[in-house]
């Protein structure tokens, strides 16, 4: 750990800088201590630094925080008549516990609880000397272990809001660059910190409203750790199922618990001495952070210590994962860049001797079928003993080619565990299912005509359309009709509550756009999130402050928001791969909403010929599925 590894800025402003990404991120997880003094503090701030405060707290990491408490005129007055100032900033500090924290535990309160716990957390709370104004000061320390140090100071309050949606500004002063004004702010924080300040009253976290945090946070985690009496059985049989072959595909419904399926098969092979090595590959920057996420948990629990290892979007970690020999974990993107090949790179490093003491994890293993992957890691697996492949559809509909490959690269589907069988035993929600019917328009026929035509002079020029490319184009037709959209329209007028904590799936952003005028006629809290959307809208729309995203494809697969109550699909695929991960988005419970019961609304073309179309026989499978309750017997 060393903070001089990294480059800084002498400010960074919102607009211009991710204050987040850019600077606090980088130092926590270069730092030993991290000194903050902020005129407001939430456990939001947690949330945004993410995994890198759980490197942060490996590294035996400590923070020390200065915050303050608004005092009311009623707490003045008391003041003024003789009860001590800290006793009020006390029952303050507890109202606000009380009255903040009472509902249950979000992830940010969880990590401020059990940094607590942990007692690598310590508060104290400053109060101006006199006035009614609060200590507004926001000055910040980052050390490392050799006794460097940078200081800031700036705008920014310490919170998510702050970080993500306010206008901000900090100023940065490395202790090696500006010697004098770092020594001075760090100065600044130690005086308010021992209570020699001159301008203010600093008083220690109340142990009351400490216990009180912590009481919220152990029951939390009780509820959590009960016994849900044998609901989650599939997971155990899998383990079983998989230890015995050895690789092979887990076909296991979205929601059902893979991730963790997965982690409990690595850690039962790291106790058995069978591997020394994982590699989990995987599509998709969101969803691979929130593997990350899951690992830096799951690495308390193994028998030994080892290290985590990314190379995905910013993160270049395959050299130094190539460098060690054993005790290590590496989570790698599928996904060719320009210019590197990480996941293939990764298997032609893996030496025969390695490879036997490997295990090998395909989240979404369904994408591996894809003809440019099947070229570039044909061969690459065949070495490594353990291979485990996880989806809520691991069968490639009308790909023989793609499916062979899964099979050969991986191994065969090991064991089923379907939605209606999640749906039966609790652990998925049910829904309720309306199919919004629809004609073709005039101008939607015309562009069929045009398909055909396309094909018809292709061929004629001695450069055929493939069949496959043909029913694309068709389908995107259907797709992207104009006929659904006052359909849409009449729907939501009579449902509009439907568009809280909704994802709209369609074909393409021009489409999506005209959805979007359409939501906007109902509700403000509206976003898109297309190809080159900023994460931070999806992170928007995870705690709330967006309640209806539109998109194509990024939300398919793999992201965890329970909350999430209904599905809008204007874009289905024949197969039955994509829409299973489109509701599946929906279907995962909520414990803030134990009665939840999702929605999912579909367009239904007419049959042109009294023969059952793709979309009439979606709307049969997914009538028959809208029908399934939890059975009590099933648990």
């Amino acid at each position: 750990m060393a903070l001089r590894n990294l480059r800084y800025q002498e400010d960074y402003r919102s607009g211009y800088n991710n204050l987040v990404d850019e600077f606090f991120r980088p130092a926590l997880r270069e730092a030993c201590t991290y000194w903050r003094a902020v005129g407001y503090f939430s456990s939001t701030a947690l949330e945004s630094f993410g995994s890198h405060l759980g490197e942060f707290v490996l590294n035996d990491g400590k923070i020390r925080l200065v915050t303050s408490v608004e005092l009311t005129e009623v707490d003045l007055n008391a003041i003024a008549n003789g009860t001590s100032k800290e006793a009020i900033c006390a029952e303050r500090l507890e109202q606000i516990v009380s009255e903040e924290f009472a509902d249950g535990v979000g992830d940010g309160v969880a990590r401020l609880s059990r940094l607590l716990e942990l007692e690598r957390l310590e508060i104290r709370i400053a109060v101006p000397k006199h006035g009614s104004g609060i200590y507004h000061e926001k000055i910040g320390v980052f050390e490392d272990t050799d006794g460097e140090y940078v200081a800031f100071s700036g705008s920014s309050n310490e919170s998510r809001n702050a970080f993500e949606n306010n206008r901000e500004c900090i100023d940065v002063y490395p202790a090696w660059e500006s010697p004098v004004r770092a020594a001075r702010k760090r100065q600044h924080f130690d005086q308010v910190w021992t209570g020699t300040d001159i301008g203010v009253d600093v008083y220690s976290f109340p142990e009351a409203a400490r216990q009180r945090l912590l009481q919220t946070y152990r029951a939390n985690t009780r509820t959590q750790q009960q016994p849900q009496s044998n609901k989650w059985r599939h997971q155990d049989e899998a383990l079983k199922v998989f230890l015995a072959a050895e690789r092979g595909v887990l076909n296991m419904a979205t929601g059902t618990g893979k991730t963790r399926t997965a982690l409990k098969i690595m850690k039962a092979l790291f106790e058995m001495g069978r591997i020394d090595n994982v590699i989990i590959a995987m599509q998709g920057t969101d969803l691979l952070k929130q593997w990350h996420t899951e690992l830096l948990q799951a690495q308390r629990n193994l028998p030994r210590q080892v290290r985590l290892y990314r190379d995905f979007g910013s993160h270049k970690d395959l050299q130094a994962y190539s460098l060690e020999t054993k005790d290590r974990i590496l989570l790698v993107s599928r996904d060719k860049g320009p210019t590197r090949d990480p996941l293939a790179a990764t298997l032609r490093k893996l030496s025969s001797q390695r490879a036997q003491r490997t295990l090998l994890v395909h989240d979404e293993v369904h994408g591996l079928g894809s003809a440019g992957t099947t070229q570039r890691l044909a061969g690459l697996s065949d070495p490594i003993k353990y291979r485990l492949g996880l989806s809520a559809t691991p069968d490639r509909e009308y790909d023989d080619a793609g499916n062979a490959f899964i099979e050969e690269h991986v191994g065969p589907v090991l064991m089923e565990f379907g939605l209606d069988k999640a749906i039966q035993r609790g652990i998925l929600a049910p829904f309720n299912y309306f199919p919004l019917p629809y004609e073709l328009t005039q101008h939607d026929r015309k562009r069929l005509r045009d398909v055909h035509a396309k094909k018809a002079a292709r061929a004629a020029a001695g450069d055929p359309m493939s069949e496959k490319d043909v029913a694309i184009e068709l389908a995107k037709v259907h797709k992207t009709s104009q006929a659904k959209l006052p359909e849409f329209d009449n729907f939501i007028a009579a449902y509009p509550e439907l568009l809280e904590r909704c994802v709209v799936f369609t074909e393409t952003q021009e489409y999506g756009q005209q959805v979007l005028d359409l939501i906007h006629k109902y509700r403000p809290d509206f976003h898109s999130y297309f190809t080159n959307e900023q994460s931070s809208t999806l992170d928007r729309f995870a705690r709330g402050d967006l309640q209806c995203l539109v998109t194509c494809h990024r939300l398919s697969e793999g992201i965890d928001i329970r909350s999430l109550n209904t599905v809008v699909l204007f874009s289905s695929a024949r197969a039955h791969l994509e829409t299973i991960q489109r509701i599946g988005r929906s279907l995962r419970t909520d414990p803030a909403n134990l009665g939840k019961v999702a929605s999912i609304v579909d367009f239904v073309r007419a049959s042109e010929n009294d023969t059952p179309n793709s979309d009439m026989e979606r709307q049969t499978w997914l009538t028959d599925l809208s029908g399934i309750r939890q059975q009590e017997n099933s648990k």
